[in-house]
Order: C-alpha cells, then sequence, then structure tokens
C-alpha cells in the first residue's frame, strides 16, 4: 500500500512552518500551535489508512501546540489516538495529567478533550487515529485511559512497543488485503496493555448479579455469529453503555469476552481428537464466520495454529 508522503523540503524555509501547520491539521486532527521557534524548522509524514485506521508516522523539529474547545469543536470525527514515540522526547498533557515521553513509550489521547503537546527534541513518532466505536469495542471504558503514559520498558510493554515499531518500519510496504491481519491484532494488544496499567473499577453487588446474567446469556449463545454487545444490551433491556461499564469493573470489554469464550470452546474441542469435527465445522459452530480471522485470532490467544492444536491431539 502506498504511503503518501509530505516534506517542507519542497518549501522555501520562511514558508516552511506556516506549510507544517497546515499538513499536521490535515494528518492529526485540528491543533493550534505556537510560533516557530527558528527559519530552519523541518518536518516528515507519511500517512497511511489501514483498514479505517489512520496511521501516520512524522518526524519534525522541536514545536509546541493544543486542542482546546475551538480545535475539538471542528473535528471531523472521534477518535483515540496511539501516540508511540520512536525518537526524541514530548511532553504530553491531558486530563489534568502531564508527561514526558521517551523513545519506546506510547500514550492514548481522546480526540474530544484538551490536550496539550510541546516536542523537546528532533522527533520521530507513530501517531494510529482510531475511531472511538471500534477502540470501544475492545476497551469499553476507553477514556479511563486517555493520557495514561505505557512505557516501553517492561517485558509485555515491550512487545505492544514492538509491534508499533514494526508498522512504522513497513507502513509503506503493508498490502491492502493485509491491512485488517496487521490492525486487528495491534488494537487488541495495545487494550489488553493499556488494561494492565490501571486496577479495575470497584466493584458493586448489582452490578456483579448483571454481569452473571450478561455472562450466561452470552455463553448460551456464543454460536451465534451475530451476537454482539449491542444484542447483549438489548436481550436484557439496559444500555449499551452500562453494559460496557459492567464489563470494565471486571477488567475486560464485552466484544474480548465474547472472543475468549469462543475460542477456549474452540481450543477445547480442537485439543480432543475426534470430537468436534474440522476446523471450519468447530469455528463455525462457535460463532466464527471468517476463517482467516478465527485462525490469527486463535493464534494471537494460544501461540499456535488451529491446525497445530488439531495434529498434536491426532484430529488431523
Amino acid at each position: 500500500m502506498t504511503a503518501d508522503v509530505w516534506t517542507t523540503s519542497s518549501y522555501r524555509k520562511p514558508a516552511r512552518f506556516d506549510a507544517w501547520r497546515h499538513a499536521l491539521n490535515l494528518s492529526h486532527l485540528e491543533w493550534e500551535l505556537e510560533p516557530a521557534l527558528g527559519p530552519t524548522f523541518g518536518a516528515r509524514i507519511r500517512q497511511t489508512m489501514l483498514d479505517g485506521v489512520r496511521v501516520v508516522d512524522c518526524h519534525c523539529d522541536p514545536c509546541a501546540g493544543w486542542r482546546r474547545r475551538p480545535q475539538v469543536s471542528r473535528g471531523d470525527g472521534a477518535y483515540f489516538g496511539i501516540l508511540f514515540q520512536l525518537r526524541g522526547r514530548e511532553v504530553i498533557r491531558q486530563g489534568g495529567s502531564e508527561a514526558v515521553l521517551a523513545a519506546g513509550d506510547f500514550v492514548m489521547w481522546d480526540s474530544d478533550r484538551d490536550m496539550e503537546f510541546r516536542v523537546l527534541d528532533p522527533l520521530h513518532k507513530l501517531t494510529l487515529l482510531i475511531p472511538k466505536h471500534r477502540m470501544k469495542a475492545l476497551l469499553g471504558d476507553a477514556e479511563r485511559y486517555a493520557g495514561l503514559v505505557v512505557p516501553g520498558s517492561g517485558r509485555a510493554d515491550g512487545i505492544a512497543a514492538e509491534a508499533l515499531r514494526r508498522v512504522a518500519r513497513d507502513i509503506a510496504t503493508i498490502d491492502e488485503g493485509d491491512a485488517n491481519a496487521v490492525i486487528d491484532p495491534i488494537l487488541s494488544l495495545l487494550s489488553a496493555t493499556l488494561m494492565t496499567r490501571l486496577p479495575p473499577p470497584r466493584v458493586s453487588a448489582g452490578h456483579q448479579d448483571s454481569f452473571r446474567r450478561f455472562c450466561r446469556y452470552i455463553e448460551l449463545n456464543l454460536g451465534d455469529c451475530d451476537l454482539t454487545p449491542s444484542k447483549v444490551a438489548t436481550a436484557h433491556g439496559v444500555s449499551l453503555r452500562y453494559l460496557h461499564l459492567v464489563f470494565a469493573e471486571q477488567d475486560a470489554s464485552v466484544g474480548q469476552w465474547i472472543r475468549r469464550k469462543r475460542l477456549s470452546h474452540c481450543h477445547r474441542e480442537l485439543s480432543q481428537a475426534g470430537r468436534g469435527g474440522t476446523i471450519t465445522e468447530v469455528a463455525f459452530r462457535w460463532g466464527f464466520n471468517d476463517m482467516a480471522h478465527f485462525s490469527r485470532a486463535f493464534k494471537a490467544q494460544y501461540g499456535e495454529s488451529p491446525r497445530g492444536v488439531s495434529r498434536a491431539s491426532g484430529s488431523a
């Protein structure tokens, strides 16, 4: 997939910062910038769309800016941004907190909330602009994590950092047909990593009862390929927001819960020789209707392919 490339080198030096202001607003939503620090400002942007997610690889010299109500109100949609620092340092402020990002760190920010940034050194960063509805399907209480910096130094956190690093490296070579295979696992990995950074909210007794009822319904309907969070909420006469809140208290999202339960049943049947039928029959029985998606999700969960598990059990 070809990435669009923009660079200040095609502009005269006095015009470069104004050109950067325009390019930043086109690629990273709308921002107001402080005046340039000097006449030699330089920046370069590569961007593409991968399965509905805007992916922006950016190099720039030190600069600073902010998003407040006027900029937020002129937005063309609601997004969560994943900002991954590849080189340099950047100060970010959102949600009443301030943090310095160093190489290997990433943060999720909310396009509907005020934010400020200050680039301290020549910078290289990757930004994923993810439609909110898509991130919330994986991380129901996603707003809770806005402004939280995940350091790239930990072992588990480093896996997420390495995945983002590879996206930055391969942005121009990822085939359009492979975009879903690339983006889905990365969003799941980022969501899982973020969930390890905050303790779950305190669970109320009433919500525990609701959680058990929701789980029982999901378990009984796993074979329905159209089972969605909206369907679960409607079946119980509650709002989708309430459903996500209850699962967030259990440090999970509804979509992840459904997928994990389906994969667990598939793994158990494939592990028992002769019990479940073919791999396709097992996957379809437990609500998967896309074998490529099933295989990717299964391998991401268990570290081996469905065929590998089936062969080890003597079924294939």
